[in-house]
C-alpha cells in the first residue's frame, strides 16, 4: 500500500514537472509493469489529480492538481478566498448555498451558510455524495472535457441515492449537455425527498472549474422553470465574484 501511494506521489511530481506523460513513459521511470503505470494514471485522473484529453493520449496536469498548487502559491485555500462570498450569497438570496469539489465521482461539500428563510434546507445530510445525483456535481462534470467524463464512469454503475436519481449513461450525458448549454445544472428530489437545488461552475483564472456554487431550496420554491431560471440569475453575480477572486491578479 505505502509503496503504491510513493509511486502515485512520485508520478503527480513527474507530471506536475514535465506537464504530460504517456503510460509508456510511466511505466519506464516508474520501472513497473503498463497496466500498473495504466492504473496508477487513471486513479489520479479519476480523482482529478490528473486528466486525459484523448483515450489515447498523453495524461496532463488535472484541475484538482493544478489548485492545489494554486492555493499553496497564493496560501489561501478555496474555504479561504470564496467563504466571505458565500455567506453574501446566503444572506442576498436567504437560501442555504453551499460551495462543492469534484472528487472522482463524488462531490465533496466544503462550506454550507444555511439560509435566513422561515422554512429553510439545513446542511447537506451527506459530506460526500455521487455527483451524478446532485446539482453540483453536475455541474462540475459539465466541466469536463467529453473523454475525461467518459473515462471517470467507464465501467462504473450509477448509484440510486433516490428512486428519480438518473441510473442511466445516456441520460447523465444528455442532463450534461443541458447543463453546458444554459450554464447552471438542476436536480429536484434526486439527491433529497422534498429537496431541490441549483448550482453553477466556478472557474478559476484558467478557466477550469475548480468548484460549484450551490442553492439548496424546499422543492416547492424551485418545481417550476421559471423559478429556476429567476434563481440562476440571481446567483450568477456571486459566482462572478467568487471567479474574480480566483483571477490571478486577485492573489497578487
Amino acid at each position: 500500500m505505502l509503496q503504491t501511494v510513493d509511486r502515485a506521489l512520485h508520478l503527480l511530481a513527474l507530471i506536475g514537472s514535465r506537464g504530460e506523460m504517456t503510460v509508456t513513459e510511466v511505466a519506464g521511470v516508474l520501472q513497473v509493469s503498463p497496466s500498473m503505470a495504466h492504473r496508477l494514471l487513471r486513479t489520479c485522473a479519476d480523482a482529478g489529480f490528473l486528466r486525459q484529453d484523448a483515450r489515447s493520449g498523453p495524461y496532463l496536469v488535472g484541475p484538482a492538481l493544478r489548485q492545489v498548487s494554486v492555493d499553496v502559491a497564493r496560501g489561501s485555500t478555496l474555504r479561504d478566498l470564496l467563504g466571505g462570498t458565500l455567506r453574501q450569497a446566503t444572506e442576498g438570496l436567504l437560501e442555504t448555498t453551499s460551495l462543492a469539489t469534484l472528487e472522482g465521482r463524488n462531490i465533496r461539500f466544503l462550506l454550507t451558510e444555511e439560509g435566513g428563510h422561515l422554512v429553510r434546507i439545513a446542511r447537506p445530510i451527506r459530506a460526500v455524495t455521487p455527483a451524478h445525483a446532485t446539482a453540483a456535481g453536475r455541474a462540475l462534470l459539465a466541466g469536463l472535457s467529453d473523454e475525461d467524463l467518459a473515462a471517470r464512469y467507464r465501467d462504473a454503475a450509477l448509484e440510486t441515492v433516490q428512486p428519480g436519481t438518473i441510473q442511466d449513461w445516456d441520460q447523465l450525458v444528455a442532463e450534461i449537455a443541458k447543463v453546458r448549454n444554459r450554464g447552471w445544472a438542476i436536480q429536484v428530489g434526486e439527491a433529497q425527498p422534498g429537496v431541490a437545488a441549483l448550482a453553477m461552475a466556478v472557474r478559476d483564472g484558467s478557466g477550469t472549474a475548480v468548484a460549484a456554487l450551490t442553492v439548496t431550496v424546499p422543492y416547492l420554491r424551485l418545481n417550476r422553470a421559471e423559478d429556476a431560471r429567476s434563481l440562476a440569475r440571481r446567483l450568477r453575480p456571486f459566482v462572478d465574484q467568487m471567479e474574480r477572486r480566483l483571477a490571478p491578479s486577485a492573489s497578487r
